[in-house]
Parts: C-alpha cells; structure tokens; sequence
C-alpha cells in the first residue's frame, strides 16, 4: 500500500484510489481557462489545512493574481502560510531553466520542512530549448529531484484543446498525466478531467465534466462523457 496524498479537488481523490501518491510527480494539463491554476491551489491549500507546508511557484502570472484567484474560492493562501513566489521577478532578466529552479528549491528546503510543491507552469521553461533530447535529459533530471527531495509535486503545462491533449516530454516523465478539456458541446463550453495515466494506481479511465463553483473545482465522477 501507498501513502496518499489528498488533493483537495472535489471528486479527484476518488478516482485516484484516494489522492496522489506520496512522493510523485503529478502532471495537469490543458487549453487556456481549463482551470489549471485553480487545480494547483486547491492542491496546496489542502496541504495547508493539513498542517503540510507548501510552496507555489508561478512562473507566468503575478503571485498578486493567483493570491487573488485563490480568495476568490475561499482559499487565503497568505492566511495560510503557502509560500507563494513569482519565479519569474526573482530571475528578472535571466533566463530560467530546470536547473536554476532545481536550486532555488534546494534554498528554500534547506531550513523549511516543505511537502509538497506547485509549478505553474513548465511550459514557460520548456520552450526555451530547441533540443528535444536536451529538454528530456532537464525534466527527468528535474523530476528525479523532487522525488528524491521528497515532495509531491504537481507540475502544469500548456496543451492543446483536443482530447487526451498533444504528445509532449512531460507527459513520459511524470508519474501521472491529468488533461483538463475545455470543449464546446452543442453550443455551449464545457469543462471536463481525464486522468490519461497514474503509476501504480488504478485509476479511473473515463472523461468527467467539472464546473467551477463558488468555492472552486467540483469534479462530478458518476457523469461520464463519450
């Protein structure tokens, strides 16, 4: 048996034999407005209310902006403690790759007890290398890290709308592969959750619809779309 880790997002847990596994990497993906963020803080408020110390790291928006998302939904991320860091104002004008996060993380686990960790998104750092085969060498060596540092981490990336997503490193290199749709459906935009991959669990393989409520992601696992 495996330790899980609660995710926080309403209906997940369930389909994923109760969270994700301790120590994993864990991967969402999807379009533009697909809920990605909201997904990365529900996850490490969660971790917060259970007295886990966690770190988000935004890479691409302000961390005035997802501190505002998050009060949005109910989640006070500075109330509790989350360490939230805008990556990209740290490094200014210099360039920011796996092994420049690898360090900034090894500094902030050095004195705090951290045990889980968001990064939103890797898309902004994988782009930046137009060597396939040197990107792979970076995130395995980046995801081999977090393990080894043990967190559990969830990484967001960028795809396509397309069901199941586009065919990307990070997908083979992640323990687990979420896509998140969002898809128009006779007129009307729709969000839904596919968990394409999970090591070592057994998941479940269908397409869900999810809505954002009030108080943020609510997944609906006995509705299944085809």
């Amino acid at each position: 048996m495996f330790m899980r880790i609660k995710t926080g997002i309403s209906g997940l847990d369930s389909m994923t034999e109760g969270g994700f596994i301790a120590g994993s990497v864990n991967l969402v993906s999807g379009p533009p407005g697909s809920g990605k963020s909201l997904f990365g803080i529900h996850y490490i408020s969660e971790g917060a209310s259970r007295g886990e110390a966690g770190i988000y790291i935004t890479l691409e928006e302000g961390a005035e902006s997802i501190s505002a998302a998050a009060l949005r939904y109910g989640m006070d991320m500075e109330r509790e403690g989350i360490y939230l860091v805008d990556f990209g104002d740290i490094r200014e004008d210099d360039a920011v790759s796996f092994l420049s996060l690898r360090e900034y993380l090894e500094g902030m686990l050095r004195n705090r007890s951290i045990s889980r960790v968001v990064i939103d998104s890797i898309s902004s750092i994988s782009v930046q290398y137009g060597d396939t085969n040197a990107l792979r060498r970076e995130l395995f060596s980046f995801c081999r890290f977090l393990r080894k540092s043990g967190l559990t981490s969830l990484l967001i990336s960028e795809s396509g709308g397309a069901v199941g997503g586009e065919v990307k490193v990070e997908n083979f290199v992640t323990d687990s592969l979420i896509f998140l749709g969002y898809e128009s459906h006779r007129g009307e935009y729709r969000r839904t959750v596919l968990i394409q991959k999970m090591r070592l669990t057994k998941h479940d393989p269908y397409r869900h619809p999810f809505l954002i409520t009030a108080s943020g992601v609510e997944i609906y696992p006995d509705e299944t779309l085809f």
